[in-house]
Formats: structure tokens, sequence, C-alpha cells
């Protein structure tokens, strides 16, 4: 029964995960930083836009998106700067081997088994599973390599993980 994957970790490949993971957080948390963002333009261009002044209701109109522009340039510039630093990392070949309880991940610098119930959560976007250890931990499994027997273990695990996380 156990089910296997493969994730060739090259720098096009990373990037493309972590602006998938970051969109994943945002619209997760979208209330929060939507509630952050107005509480911020407030107090920053609220006079300014009470009295009218056209220069900073353009700046309180269009500073969101610079925000967030900006955002994305840095991850992508941390992301390849990261990549650059850990060669060793770069171009790596993880394999994963999913049993019902538990699931093994394999590459050429870690060997590791890992319990689901030990996961805070499983997340998902039309092209990824991103399994998560902790919050700034994650392990990714791009769903192109999966079978659809996998794809609906995965599933029906994050279910059960979710779930459960949201109870405690």
């Amino acid at each position: 029964m156990p089910f296997e994957t493969d994730l060739s970790c090259e720098l096009k490949g990373i990037k493309k995960i972590n602006r998938a993971r970051v969109l994943v957080m945002l619209k997760s948390n979208w209330l929060f930083i939507l509630l952050m963002l107005i509480v911020i333009l407030a107090i920053v261009y609220g006079p300014g836009i009470i009295e009218g002044d056209k220069g900073t209701i353009f700046t309180a109109v269009t500073a969101p998106f610079v925000i967030l522009v900006a955002f994305f340039i840095a991850i992508e510039m941390s992301t390849k700067m990261v990549f650059n630093k850990n060669k060793a990392a770069g171009n790596m070949h993880i394999h994963y081997t999913f049993y019902e309880d538990e699931f093994q991940m394999d590459s050429a610098l870690v060997k590791n088994t890992i319990r689901f119930d030990a996961l805070r959560g499983i997340d998902e976007d039309r092209n990824y599973f991103f399994l998560k250890l902790a919050p700034s931990k994650v392990l990714v499994v791009e769903k192109q390599n999966c079978s659809t027997e996998l794809i609906s273990f995965l599933k029906k695990k994050a279910e059960s993980i979710n779930s459960r996380s949201k109870r405690k």
C-alpha cells in the first residue's frame, strides 16, 4: 500500500514552490492582513485623506500594490540568495514514501521518518501539498509527480489532520 513520489529541487522549481506557499499563506490569513493594512493606512494617511489631499489619497490607494510587489520581489531575491548559499541542497532529489500512519523522506543529505500525527497541518493548492512540520518548516509534495491514489490519500490525511488541529 505504500505510495511513492519524488521532488527535484532546482532553483526554478524552488522559486515556484515559494510563490505557491506564500499565496497559500496569504489566502489563509487574508482577513488579518487586510485589517492590518487598513489600520496602518488609516494611521499613516488618515489625516491627509480627511483633508482631501489628492497626493495622499493616491499614495494610500497605490501603496498596498507597491508593498505587495516589493514583498514578492524580496521573496524571489531571498530564495535565490539562500539557494546559492546552500549549493549542497540545490538540485537535490527528494523521494517520499507514504504509509498509513507515517511517511519517509529520503535525499542525499537526510533520511527521516515522520508520523502524520506530528504534522501541524497540510495545505494544498492546485500544484502542491505543503506538509507543515512547524510554522516555518514545510515539506513539499508536487502533485504532478503523484498518482491519483496518492493525491486522494493526501487529501484524506489533510482533512483529518486539519480538522484535528482546528479542534485544539
